[in-house]
C-alpha cells in the first residue's frame, strides 16, 4: 500500500509542475506576441490621403522624406495609405442627369457603388507606385464614412493607429506663418482622436504641427478594465429585473471571473494534493499501527486519537474539495463512513482483507469525486455560456425595445402628419370650389378679351415691322457710338503713353549715350554701310526679324555683321540707343563685340560669327549637325559666366531681358557670345542685384523664355535672366521645344523616367551630369521668383564642376590657354607686323594697323596703302579705341588664365 501512495504523490507532483510550466509558457508567449504586435504597430505609419494624387502628393512625399523620423525602424517601416470614402448620394445615370440614391433601384445603387470602389482603388494605386519607387513597403486601406473627420477617428480606433500623418490644409492655403492646422477636418481629428495616436499635420511638404501622443494603457490593464466594465454593465442591466434574477446573474459573474482569474493548473494541483494527502494519511496508518488490536480499535471506532486526527484531516480536505466542485457533501460523508465500518462481522476478517477493502472503497470514493468534479466543471461552463447568452438576449431585447420606441414615436409623428394632411386636404377642397367658381367667371371674361386681342394683333402686325427696323437702327447706332468711344479712349491712352515713353527714351538715351564711352566704338557713315553690304543686297542678308535685318559685309577689309534697325518707330530707336549704351561700356569674351555704329540709320556693326545662332544648331537648320553634349555643357558655362559679369557690373548692373538661343551666337570654334541687348536695362546698384528691378508697362521679349512674373508685374530683375537661363539649360539637355518644357521635365521627374528625355543626338551624355543639369534648369525655371537662385554665382557653383568634367578643349577666348596666333581673332593682328596690336590706329585707307608699324611705313617715304597699294589722301592716324579695349581685355584674360 505504501508503494501505491508513493506513485500517487509522484503523479500529483508531475501534473502540478507540468501545469505550472504550461501556464508560464502560455504567459510568455502572450507577452512575446504583444511585444511583436506593438513593434509592428510602431513601424506602421498611416497616411490619410485624398483620392486624387495631385492633392495628396505633397503629404506622401513628406512622409517618404521623413520616414526615418516618423518610424522607429525605417528599414522595416510600412506606409499605410488610408482613405475615407464618402459614398455619393446623387448618382449620375446614362440618360443624363443625377438622381438621389434613395430614388433608384438597389441594383443600380450597388453597381454604382462598385464603380466608385474600383475608381478609388485605382486612384490609390498611384500612391502605392510612388512608395514603391522609393522602395518603401506600403499598404492601402479604405473606410466608408459620410464625414471624413469621423472616418479618420474611427480608423484610429479600429486599427489601433499610433502614428498618423495628414494634411493641415489645402496646399494653396499654405503660408510660412502657418503654425497650426487650418482645415475643419484636421482640427476635428486633432481634438477628438485617440490620445495614444501621434499625429503629424503637414502642408505642401512642410510640417505645420505635431500632436504628441499619451502613453497607451497596457493590455493587461485594459483586460482588467474590460472585465470590470462588463460586470458593471451587467449590474446595471440586472437592476431592471427581479431580485432573484439579479442574485443569480451576480453569482454567475463571480464564478466566471473566479474561473478566469484562478488558472486551471492551480485547480488541478489542489485536487491532486487532496488525494495525495489522503493516501499519505492511510499509509501512515498502515505503517504506524499494524497490530490486530489497533485494527480492532479502528473497526470498533476506538482507534487512537492520532489516527482519528489524520483521518479527520483527510476527510475534511475531501469534503472541502467536494464542496468547491459541486459534489454533495452527504455523498462524501457516506463514502467516508463506509471506509471504516463498525459492524461485528468485519472483526473476524484478516488485516490484509481490511486494508484491501479500505483502499478499494477509497479509490471508488475518489473516482466519484473526480466524476462529480468534472460534472461541476461542465456545469460551470454551461452556466457561463448561459450567462453570455443571457447578456446577448438582454442586448437584443434592449435593441428591440429601442426599435419599438422609435416605431411608436414615428407612428405618432405619422398620425400627426396624417391629421395635418387631412386638414390641408379639406382646405384644398374648399379652395378648389372657389377656384371653379372663379374659373367660370374668367372664361366669360376671356371670351371678351380674346375678341379684343384679335383686333390688337392686327394693329401690332401693322406696326411690328416698323418698330423692328427702328430698333435695329438704334442698336447699330449705339454699338457704333460705343466702339468709337472705346477706340477714342484707347487712342488717347496710347498717345499719352507714347508721348511719355518718347520723353523717357529721349532722356534715357541722352543720359546713356552721354555717360557711356562712345569713343570706344567707331562711328561709320551710311555710305560706308552701303558699300560694305553692296547697297544692302538681299544676297548679303543673313537674318531678319521684327527688329530689322542683319547683313554680312566687308567693312574696311574686315568681315562684320551689320544690324539695321527700323528707326522709323520708337522701338527701333530705343533698341539702338540701348545696345550702344550697353555694348560700348562692357567687354567680355562671351559678349558679342560692338565694332561700331551708324547714328544716321540706326545701324550697329558687330564682329562676324560664322556659325550662326544656337537656335540654328538646336533646330538643325540648313542641315547643321547637332552639337555634342561636351559643347552644350561648355556653352552653359559660358552663358553663366557672361550673366555673372553683366549682373555684377558697376556702377550699373545690366539685365539682358531677352535671353534665348536665337540671341546666342557661335564663332568658328563654337564659343558662344550673347547678343541683342535691345531691351536690356541698367539697374542702380543700391543694395543687391536680386532686389533691384526695372519697372515697365510694356513687357517685350519671347514668351516661352520670359519670366512669368515679368509678364504680370512688368518688373525686370536679375532673376528674370535666371528663369530664361533655366529654360535654355532644359532645351540643351532635352532638345525639346521651349514652350511647356519645364512642366514636361517635372512630370518625367515625378514618374522616374527622367532619363528618357535626354537628347540622344548630342552623343552618349552621362546621365548623372544630364540629371544635375535638368534639376538645375528646373530650379532656375521656377514660376515663383522667391524659389529661384538669388544670384548667378550660386548657379555657377553647380555649373563649374560639370563644365570641368565635360573635358572638352576650350578655345583661348574662353579658357585662357597660352596665346596662339591661330586662335587669336584676325582683326587683332596688324597687317604689317603680323603681331597682336597694342595701339591700333586707323589710316586713311580705312585699315587698322599697329601705331609703330604704320608710322614706320609712312616715315620710310611710302605714300601708298600697305594693303591696297593706292595713294593715301593724308597721313593722319585715328586711334581705334574700341578695338584697343577689346585687345586689352583679351590679353588680361590670357594673363589671368593658368598655363
Amino acid at each position: 500500500m505504501g508503494s501505491r501512495g508513493d506513485s500517487w504523490e509522484t503523479a500529483s507532483g508531475v501534473s502540478s509542475s507540468s501545469s505550472g510550466l504550461r501556464a508560464t509558457a502560455a504567459a510568455a508567449e502572450e507577452e512575446e506576441g504583444e511585444e511583436e504586435e506593438d513593434a509592428a504597430m510602431a513601424n506602421r505609419v498611416f497616411v490619410a490621403l485624398p483620392v486624387q494624387q495631385k492633392n495628396g502628393r505633397s503629404t506622401i512625399a513628406w512622409v517618404l522624406r521623413h520616414l526615418a523620423e516618423v518610424a522607429s525602424a525605417p528599414a522595416a517601416a510600412v506606409v499605410v495609405v488610408a482613405h475615407v470614402h464618402s459614398p455619393a448620394q446623387m448618382i449620375p445615370m446614362s440618360m443624363g442627369g443625377k438622381f438621389h440614391a434613395s430614388k433608384l433601384r438597389p441594383e443600380q445603387v450597388s453597381n454604382y457603388r462598385k464603380y466608385e470602389k474600383e475608381q478609388v482603388e485605382k486612384d490609390l494605386d498611384e500612391y502605392l507606385e510612388q512608395c514603391t519607387r522609393m522602395k518603401v513597403k506600403c499598404e492601402k486601406i479604405v473606410i466608408e464614412n459620410e464625414d471624413i473627420a469621423s472616418g479618420i477617428i474611427e480608423l484610429i480606433l479600429l486599427h489601433g493607429v499610433t502614428k498618423l500623418v495628414m494634411g493641415a490644409a489645402a496646399d494653396k492655403q499654405y503660408s510660412r506663418k502657418m503654425k497650426s492646422p487650418k482645415s475643419k477636418t484636421a482640427l476635428a481629428v486633432m481634438l477628438k482622436a485617440n490620445t495614444s495616436c501621434k499625429i503629424w499635420f503637414v502642408c505642401k511638404e512642410h510640417l505645420i504641427y505635431t500632436r504628441e501622443s499619451v502613453a497607451p494603457i497596457s493590455r493587461k490593464t485594459q483586460s482588467a478594465s474590460a472585465i470590470r466594465g462588463s460586470i458593471s454593465n451587467l449590474s446595471t442591466w440586472g437592476a431592471t429585473t427581479t431580485q432573484s434574477g439579479n442574485n443569480a446573474v451576480n453569482g454567475s459573474i463571480q464564478r466566471s471571473v473566479s474561473e478566469k482569474v484562478v488558472p486551471a493548473a492551480s485547480r488541478t494541483s489542489l485536487q491532486l494534493h487532496s488525494r495525495s494527502t489522503l493516501q499519505e494519511a492511510i499509509s501512515r496508518l498502515n505503517m504506524e499501527g499494524t497490530s490486530v488490536d489497533s485494527w480492532d480499535s479502528i473497526r470498533r471506532g476506538s482507534f487512537p486519537s492520532s489516527y482519528r486526527a489524520s483521518f479527520s484531516t483527510v476527510t475534511e480536505e475531501v469534503l472541502s474539495d467536494s464542496s468547491s466542485s459541486g459534489i454533495p457533501r452527504d455523498d462524501i460523508s457516506t463514502l467516508a463512513g463506509s471506509d471504516f465500518p463498525n459492524s461485528a462481522p468485519h472483526h473476524e476478517q484478516g488485516d490484509a482483507d481490511s486494508d484491501a477493502n479500505l483502499f478499494d472503497k477509497l479509490e471508488e470514493a475518489f473516482a466519484e469525486v473526480e466524476k462529480y468534479r468534472k460534472q461541476a466543471y461542465d456545469e460551470s461552463l454551461r452556466r457561463q455560456r448561459t450567462e453570455e447568452d443571457l447578456i446577448s438576449y438582454h442586448q437584443k431585447a434592449k435593441k428591440s425595445e429601442d426599435l419599438f420606441l422609435n416605431e411608436a414615436k414615428q407612428r405618432k409623428e405619422s398620425e400627426k402628419t396624417l391629421a395635418k394632411a387631412n386638414v390641408e386636404i379639406r382646405l384644398l377642397k374648399e379652395e378648389m370650389d372657389v377656384l371653379k367658381h372663379n374659373r367660370d367667371d374668367i372664361k366669360s371674361k376671356l371670351s371678351e378679351v380674346s375678341e379684343q386681342k384679335v383686333t390688337l394683333e392686327q394693329q401690332a402686325v401693322e406696326y411690328g415691322s416698323t418698330v423692328n427696323d427702328l430698333k435695329d437702327t438704334v442698336a447699330a447706332s449705339q454699338a457704333l457710338i460705343n466702339s468709337l468711344q472705346l477706340e477714342l479712349e484707347q487712342l488717347k491712352h496710347e498717345r499719352d503713353n507714347a508721348l511719355k515713353h518718347v520723353e523717357e527714351l529721349c532722356a534715357e538715351g541722352q543720359s546713356m549715350v552721354s555717360s557711356s564711352s562712345l569713343s570706344w566704338s567707331t562711328e561709320f557713315s551710311l555710305l560706308e554701310l552701303h558699300q560694305a553690304t553692296q547697297n544692302f543686297n538681299d544676297a548679303m542678308k543673313i537674318g531678319e526679324g521684327g527688329f530689322g535685318c542683319v547683313y554680312r559685309g566687308l567693312l574696311r577689309n574686315t568681315t562684320v555683321a551689320i544690324k539695321m534697325l527700323r528707326s522709323q518707330n520708337l522701338q527701333g530707336q530705343s533698341q539702338f540707343q540701348q545696345e550702344v549704351a550697353v555694348l560700348s561700356r562692357v567687354r567680355h569674351p562671351n559678349l558679342v563685340t560692338l565694332v561700331g555704329y551708324c547714328s544716321e540709320a540706326s545701324g550697329l556693326v558687330y564682329e562676324f560669327l560664322p556659325n550662326g545662332s544656337l537656335e540654328d544648331h538646336l533646330a538643325c537648320e540648313n542641315n547643321t549637325s547637332p552639337l555634342t553634349w561636351q559643347i552644350r555643357t561648355r556653352i552653359i558655362g559660358e552663358i553663366c559666366s557672361a550673366l555673372i559679369f553683366l549682373h555684377s557690373d558697376k556702377p550699373h548692373a545690366v539685365i539682358h531681358g531677352d535671353l534665348k538661343p536665337a540671341n546666342i551666337l557661335l564663332d568658328a570654334n563654337f564659343v558662344s557670345k550673347l547678343s541683342d541687348f535691345g531691351i536690356s536695362c541698367l539697374l542702380n546698384k543700391s543694395s543687391t542685384v536680386s532686389t533691384s528691378f526695372y519697372q515697365t508697362t510694356n513687357p517685350r521679349g519671347t514668351f516661352a523664355y520670359m519670366d512669368p512674373e515679368f509678364l504680370t508685374t512688368g518688373e525686370l530683375t536679375a532673376r528674370s535672366d535666371i528663369y530664361s537661363f533655366g529654360i535654355i539649360i532644359l532645351r540643351l539637355v532635352t532638345g525639346k521645344p521651349a514652350l511647356g518644357i519645364a512642366r514636361e521635365v517635372e512630370d518625367a521627374l515625378d514618374k522616374g523616367v527622367l532619363k528618357s528625355l535626354v537628347d540622344r543626338s548630342a552623343g552618349d551624355w552621362p546621365f548623372v551630369q544630364a540629371e544635375k543639369l535638368m534639376l538645375l534648369g528646373l530650379q532656375c525655371a521656377e514660376l515663383s521668383r522667391r524659389r529661384r537662385p538669388d544670384r548667378m554665382n550660386h548657379v555657377w557653383s553647380v555649373v563649374e564642376p560639370l563644365v570641368k568634367s565635360a573635358s572638352v578643349p576650350v578655345e583661348p577666348q574662353s579658357s585662357g590657354h597660352w596665346l596662339d596666333m591661330n586662335h587669336t581673332p584676325f582683326y587683332f593682328i596688324c597687317p604689317i607686323s603680323q603681331e597682336v596690336m597694342r595701339n591700333p590706329q586707323i589710316a586713311a585707307d580705312g585699315f587698322t594697323y599697329e601705331a609703330e608699324a604704320i608710322k614706320g611705313w609712312l616715315d620710310s617715304g611710302h605714300n601708298t596703302s600697305p594693303m591696297t597699294k593706292s595713294i593715301l589722301e593724308h597721313h593722319r592716324l585715328i586711334p581705334n579705341l574700341a578695338l584697343r579695349s577689346a585687345i586689352e581685355e583679351f590679353m588680361q584674360q590670357q594673363q589671368r588664365s593658368p598655363s
